[in-house]
């Protein structure tokens, strides 16, 4: 295996190409480094500017004080020849971000860059690369926009492991890097590479197994190799793996089915479903228990877990249903699962409450119950404290707990969310299908795992 850690968390970074001009990449990378507060070493090459962005520009590599750890390279010209002159200067680690396509001889460039590779122990990850994103030491290569504040949401939230994308798509993966999602969620490494010189998209995915701040694998793959097919095969078992395939259909991707990996129908639930997988204590089994406001949201529920190996737990034991039935009212189910508590006796949000408390702590009390579901349908005037299942979540803390906003008003959705955020607890909006689709892939992984 390569040491690819330097592409992540350089201690120094040589720029070669960085532009004065900030309308283009090359001068958006040098931004990008400094809005994040970069704590390592910057060196810039540029003999036509003597600063860029407060960073030091060199004419020549020459000048340049130190071996730094990584270089970038932004140039479109005499590449071959700025390639062997980093080889000749010691520096074995390179990304190259720009598209060979542009050239005329664009395999023989490539041959001769893997000759140079090789023949120096250099690690070169590119051509066409847009970048690298790694949220824990604030560093990235990106050439387009990424935020400080979302990056700081990433490793605040980071608490029990993260996910991290592989996309072989350059506009997507750089998308992250300003990305702010409703429900925040913490992702620790983002990854393009483009073109392989001597690092392939199976190693990449390799050494996010071997991450030890990734829990979670979301991919976007265009092509397939045996290799990445190898590697998803052989370690999938210690991570669960997302994948969003666009390719055509082959024996490759029949074989990826195979595996543990799962696959999401929509290229957002690469991110939904890894909420669950972040958040979510391990399954014991596939038995739901629902609350919810109304017939309708929960026939939502059940008509989508009929699709899925989900079942609603019955059969609860008999002080639950006797609990449940007495103190909740509405048209609950006889059996006491799922909890319909419409009509509600007031439309007042702390007897609402009172229905969510009860309610949920009997069915995640029983032992019939795997996991529950929260339909969740509000307006103000029965809107309660989210926070009540702080408590809950801490007596049953080996129980999932997931909620499903229906066509909720904006201000109570957005302290649902927050609270929700604080809480780790998936929050589904006006999604109850994606919601259901994401806790039984959660299941299937873990019991076939």
């Amino acid at each position: 295996m390569k040491d690819l850690s330097p592409f992540f968390a350089p201690k120094s970074v040589l720029i070669v190409g960085a532009s004065r001009n900030e309308f283009t990449f090359n001068w958006q990378i040098v931004k990008n480094l400094r809005e994040l507060m970069y704590k390592g070493e910057i060196f810039i090459v540029n003999p036509n500017a003597d600063e860029i962005l407060g960073v030091k520009s060199y004419s020549t590599l020459k000048e340049i004080p130190k071996i730094p750890e990584l270089c970038i390279v932004l140039l479109t010209k005499q590449i071959e020849e700025t390639i062997q002159e980093l080889a000749d200067s010691g520096i074995k680690n390179c990304i190259i971000q720009f598209d060979l396509n542009i050239s005329n001889n664009h395999e023989e460039l490539l041959l001769k860059l893997r000759q140079i590779a090789k023949e120096n122990n250099m690690v070169i990850i590119g051509p066409g690369s847009i970048g690298l994103i790694n949220t824990a030491n604030f560093f990235t290569s990106s050439i387009i926009p990424v935020r400080r504040h979302i990056i700081q949401n990433h490793r605040k939230n980071r608490t029990n492991g993260s996910l991290s994308f592989f996309a072989q798509s350059g506009g997507l993966s750089g998308a992250l890097g300003w990305w702010n999602p409703v429900q925040e969620f913490p992702i620790s490494k983002v990854i393009h590479i483009g073109e392989s010189v001597n690092v392939s998209s199976a190693e990449m995915v390799q050494y996010l197994f071997d991450d030890l701040e990734t829990q979670v694998i979301g991919l976007y793959l265009r092509f397939l190799s045996k290799e990445i097919v190898e590697v998803i095969r052989s370690n999938s078992s210690r991570k669960p793996v997302l994948y969003k395939y666009v390719g055509p259909s082959n024996p490759l991707y029949d074989e990826l089915h195979t595996t543990l990996a799962i696959e999401v129908i929509n290229y957002i639930e690469l991110f939904e479903f890894a909420k669950v997988f972040l958040w979510c204590p391990p399954p014991k089994g596939n038995s739901i228990g629902i609350i919810g406001p109304s017939s309708g949201a929960i026939h939502l529920v059940i008509s989508e877990m009929e699709r899925t190996e989900l079942n609603l737990a019955t059969e609860l034991n008999s002080q639950t249903k006797k609990l449940i039935l007495e103190r909740v009212g509405g048209s609950t189910s006889p059996t006491g699962n799922p909890v319909d508590y419409w009509p509600p006796k007031k439309f007042i949000g702390t007897d609402v409450c009172s229905v969510y408390y009860v309610s949920s702590n009997a069915l995640l009390e029983d032992s019939k119950v795997d996991a529950l579901f929260l339909a969740l349908e509000f307006f103000s005037e029965i809107e309660f404290d989210f926070g009540i299942f702080s408590s809950i979540q801490k007596r049953f803390p080996h129980k999932p707990i997931i909620a499903v906003l229906i066509m909720a008003e904006k201000e109570g959705r957005e302290r649902i969310i927050t609270c929700a955020n604080k809480l780790h607890i998936p929050v589904f909006i006006d999604e109850v299908e994606r919601a259901i689709r994401a806790y039984a892939a959660f299941v299937q992984y873990h019991l076939r795992k």
